[in-house]
């Protein structure tokens, strides 16, 4: 079954009348939603999960339109990280300080959800890392490997202590809320 809800004239669709014995979850907890409305009427629905920085709510395309949009969409989060800038990007100005020619990030990390894409593996969360983009590390002083190597010690433990759960969490709550996850995409971490 598909996450995505199509209602085919939305005017007429209402909402079941509440149940007054049920005791409504905490609002923290109730689940967001997206909607897509097409010009001909027709409104898409689903879950907005709650770690995702996006939603891809959007009005006034065709169905057609809409079913690429949402076959193109990935949820995703951009997880905080300290930088590891390597000393290859230290180079020396015309006064001979040291300074660095670049800011770029390197192991940056993200969870990414495509929930219509495809492949079936790629419709549950995944992490993502940005390793490094074109950088060679050439003439590192001992001092600068020394500092380097503490610095990828420090973002394993970061991938281990704090991406790893979040992935997790994020892959639990998608299997939850979208029952036809593919079961080949385990949630939890397996050893090496």
């Amino acid at each position: 079954m598909s996450p995505t809800t199509l209602l085919t004239n939305p005017t007429t669709t209402r909402p079941p009348e509440p149940d007054s014995t049920m005791t409504p979850p905490p609002a923290e907890h109730a689940p967001c939603t997206w909607t897509v409305t097409t010009v001909e009427g027709i409104t898409l629905t689903g879950t907005q999960p709650d770690w995702s920085m996006d939603n891809p709510s959007d009005t006034g395309m065709t169905l057609a339109q809409a079913i690429d949009y949402l076959r193109g969409y990935a949820h995703y989060t951009m997880l905080p990280v300290d930088p590891v800038l390597p000393p290859a990007t230290l180079d020396t100005d015309i006064n001979g300080t040291r300074v660095r020619e670049s800011t770029s990030m390197m192991f940056a990390a993200q969870i990414a959800c495509h929930p219509y894409a495809q492949q079936p593996h790629e419709r549950v969360p995944t992490a993502s890392l940005t390793i490094v983009d074109a950088w060679d590390f050439e003439g590192l002083t001992p001092a600068d490997l020394a500092r380097f190597a503490t610095q990828i010690r420090t973002q394993a433990d970061y991938f281990e202590s704090t991406v790893l759960p979040d992935l997790i969490t994020a892959r639990e709550d998608w299997a939850a809320r979208h029952p036809a996850a593919p079961a080949s995409s385990p949630s939890k971490a397996e050893p090496p």
